[in-house]
């Protein structure tokens, strides 16, 4: 494992003040989430706080850094392998679908057990697997708003991953069984376990299952006793992921951005994707929108636009004491998925013109956030903490520099919604240090690939925007080189593809500064005034100065 080189002591003591302030900026995030949470929820019962701290002993043990690399190779050299899965985040579940692809690379069969669907619907999940139903028809077959309601498009690429690989795939879950106690619900699933690895004895065996039943006292007992029943020995392992009390543990040492994956043991592991409050509102959302499915009135959307207030209020507040400014009387309005009164009154507004309407429905129906400071209006998507975190960034940027405003000159407005992208994505990624934007590899792959389909039209535009993305970025090099000039091919495209191409290279210069941040190279002294920036400065000249900053700096190269 890469080590860092020693920092001198005024180093190691700024980066120290640095790590602190970011996580109090965190906390506060978690602890809003955390009540938000009790006032939807109620708490938990007795039972489930008993069976919940059994989990959290897991995470008390010694534990080291690891690699993607080094959990494949032990999944590799075990026959049961369970993945935790926290149902409403959909990053869990892609984690799964890339460790199901990495043991499927395998010689060795592999079948993937589910707990989202019922063993009794087992013809049912042959038939979508055999391709004979239909999404539709498969989730209304297997009941699935009864039986699971979790949002199916974040588990169907699993499925489709499976199908096109031949991995089998079983149900395991006993709902009429195993009730609501999480105890006997172990027990019915290793009961089910047990099912699939007598029929297919030579398989490797995944098994997707709630985080919760992981610990060693729970499904992983519960099978062992059955297995050591009938005299047969599996090598398993567990995969856990985002455990909170580790994030914060390795986050308050430094270390938690660089800790994808943890090993808690020889046959545990911890992958860290997300922090805690992403997963908070991830159920916090899933609850809502449960709400206003079962409600036919304005109500439950007065409680989301609330919650989406209430997260907002508090990280202006936050990002407001991390910066050392004022705190703000916050003026604004939440708003959220495509609410009508949003778009009324964009579009009645006499004060702002078509040019940018269109650019606010750009953002709008492109899943985006936006802040329109004309009408102290803030529009989110969905609850998310990195829309609202972003949001909430160009909220406290407008009220210390003034809100961005058109010049009507094509190359200038362009840097103008780069800086504005970029300090957005600062924002967010100082509370979600996860968060990462699309890098120029990623770009450059994906032009590669596409070149390889003449005849997709709807790659077009996303072959347009990565290829300029890609010129811009070596545009900046050469900058950065004494070369001057102006990239007219993209200035002066359809306002659209400006808008996608300038908000990606903002992206990629507000991961850069964040990185600097939170690598402890700049403090939030350092910072002001690069974020902060005299606003009768020109955009570009604005845009390239921070460029010049982060390259005297030991900032990382973007990707």
């Amino acid at each position: 494992m890469a080590r860092m080189s020693p920092l001198r002591n005024e180093e190691a003591t700024a980066s120290t003040d640095v790590r602190r302030a970011v996580l109090r900026l965190q906390r506060g995030v978690q602890r809003l989430m955390q009540a938000e949470l009790r006032a939807v929820t109620g708490g938990d019962t007795p039972a489930l706080e008993r069976y919940e701290r059994e989990y959290l002993r897991e995470f008390r043990r010694q534990h080291e850094l690891a690699s993607l690399g080094d959990l494949v190779q032990a999944i590799l050299e075990t026959d049961v392998f369970f993945v935790g899965d926290y149902h409403t985040l959909r990053q869990s579940q892609d984690l799964a679908r890339r460790l199901l692809e990495r043991a499927a690379a395998d010689t060795r069969p592999l079948v993937l057990a589910v707990e989202m669907v019922l063993q009794s619907h087992q013809e049912h999940l042959d038939a979508y697997m055999r391709g004979d139903l239909g999404d539709a028809e498969f989730l209304e077959a297997i009941r699935y708003r009864r039986t699971w309601n979790f949002d199916w498009e974040n588990y169907r690429p699993l499925f489709e991953t499976a199908r096109r690989l031949g991995v089998h795939v079983v149900g395991i879950n006993h709902l009429s069984r195993a009730g609501r106690n999480l105890q006997d619900r172990d027990e019915a699933i290793a009961d089910a376990l047990m099912e699939s690895i007598r029929e297919r004895p030579q398989a490797r065996l995944m098994v997707l299952v709630g985080d919760l039943h992981l610990a060693a006292t729970h499904l992983p007992r519960a099978l062992d006793r059955r297995l050591e029943a009938q005299d047969l020995e599996r090598r398993r392992l567990v995969v856990f992921q985002n455990a909170d009390s580790l994030y914060w543990s390795l986050a308050e040492r430094g270390a938690g951005r660089e800790a994808q994956v943890v090993r808690l043991g020889p046959d545990r592991y911890c992958v860290m994707e997300v922090p805690p409050f992403v997963k908070l509102q991830s159920y916090l959302s899933w609850e809502r929108a449960l709400e206003r499915l079962g409600d036919t009135d304005d109500g439950e959307e007065v409680a989301l636009d609330q919650s989406a207030n209430g997260l907002f209020e508090a990280l202006v507040r936050q990002m407001a004491r991390f910066f050392g400014v004022p705190a703000l009387v916050n003026r604004c309005e939440v708003l959220t998925g495509l609410d009508e009164a949003f778009f009324a009154a964009v579009e009645s507004h006499g004060a702002l013109d078509e040019r940018r309407v269109r650019e606010i429905h750009l953002l709008a129906f492109g899943n985006r956030s936006c802040f329109v400071p004309e009408l102290d209006l803030v529009y989110l998507p969905f609850l998310s903490v990195n829309h609202a975190a972003e949001e909430a960034m160009h909220v406290l940027h407008a009220a210390l520099t003034g809100p961005t405003q058109a010049s009507g000159d094509a190359y200038e407005d362009f840097y103008a919604r780069a800086w504005d992208a970029a300090v957005g994505f600062l924002g967010s990624k100082l509370v979600n240090p996860h968060r990462r934007a699309v890098g120029e590899a990623e770009y450059r792959e994906f032009l590669r690939t596409a070149s390889r389909r003449l005849h997709e039209p709807r790659l077009a535009f996303r072959k347009l925007v990565a290829r300029f993305v890609v010129q811009h970025l070596e545009h900046e090099r050469m900058r950065l080189q004494g070369s001057r000039g102006r990239l007219k091919q993209i200035y002066e495209q359809d306002a659209g593809l400006v808008l996608e191409v300038s908000v990606a290279v903002g992206y990629l210069l507000g991961e850069r500064l964040a990185d600097t941040v939170l690598a402890g190279i700049l403090g939030a002294a350092e910072l002001r005034p690069l974020v902060f920036a005299d606003p009768r400065q020109r955009p570009s000249e604005r845009y390239f100065a921070l460029h010049r900053a982060l390259a005297a700096t030991s900032a990382p190269a973007p990707a």
